[in-house]
């Protein structure tokens, strides 16, 4: 198809999903209004931005009681607290799915459009130089290799002890590098970065120890039981089959 005629497909789906009695809907939001609402989200603090896919998965509070500062650009919307970054692109073929009223929206892209590099080893890739944090773009970044289309469980760290052990265990699947190198990273807790096609979330907060609650704020999960599923959003959320998710949006009221 052409770009209109895909264009035009995007804009009949909401009329053809409530004939059809989905759950998900598609929202009439175009970009300037995809970009208001999510500087809304944060600067109102309605709840909370995650990206990744099920146990492999970063969240980016935005509650009352936290500290972020807001910058709208041209083409994202860029969050920062202490203990984590959170950076939305928004394009014009950005879309957002509502499940119920007040429930959680899920962005999405059309599928060709949100595949990242994908690899099922843990890989180096260089320095991070799409950083949001311009002092942190010299560091090391790390795929840890959790094999999705959509998104990707990033290690950054400066720390050239840490470093030149991941590069050690470079081509291994990360089940193997976490029992041979699991306390060091543990030990050095580096950055955490989820991120998929437009959206990403920088974790700086400690890594908490296994068995231990991690504090309010923001945090990652590497969850080896839900990667199994190979899925690459809860499967309540799952999106039509046009279209990969990039980011949700959790309501304060709608997590449940």
């Amino acid at each position: 198809m052409s770009e209109a005629e895909r264009d035009a497909v995007w804009l009949q789906l909401p009329a053809r999903l409530t004939s059809l009695a989905v759950g998900v809907r598609l929202l009439p939001w175009v970009r300037d209004e995809l970009a208001s609402w999510a500087t809304d989200t944060i600067a109102a603090r309605r709840g909370t931005w995650v990206t990744g896919a099920p146990g492999a998965s970063a969240e980016f509070p935005c509650t009352h009681d936290r500290q972020i500062k807001i910058a709208a650009h041209d083409d994202a919307v860029v969050a920062r607290a202490t203990d984590a970054a959170f950076r939305l692109r928004v394009t014009e073929k950005l879309r957002a799915f509502a499940f119920g009223d007040g429930g959680p929206i899920v962005l999405g892209l059309p599928k060709a459009r949100a595949a990242l590099p994908s690899t099922s080893t843990v890989a180096a890739l260089g320095p991070d130089a799409d950083a949001i944090d311009e002092t942190r773009r010299g560091d090391r970044l790390f795929d840890f290799g959790i094999g999705r289309r959509a998104s990707r469980f990033l290690i950054r760290t400066g720390d050239e002890t840490l470093a030149s052990a991941l590069d050690h265990n470079a081509g291994r699947h990360w089940s193997e590098v976490m029992p041979a190198i699991g306390m060091e990273i543990l030990t050095a807790s580096p950055n955490r970065v989820v991120e998929s096609a437009v959206a990403r979330i920088e974790v700086f907060a400690p890594i908490p120890a296994p068995g231990v609650t991690p504090p309010p704020g923001a945090h990652t999960h590497f969850l080896p039981d839900f990667l199994k599923s190979g899925e690459e959003i809860p499967a309540a959320l799952a999106l039509p089959e046009f279209a990969a998710p990039v980011a949700i949006f959790y309501p304060a009221t709608g997590r449940g």
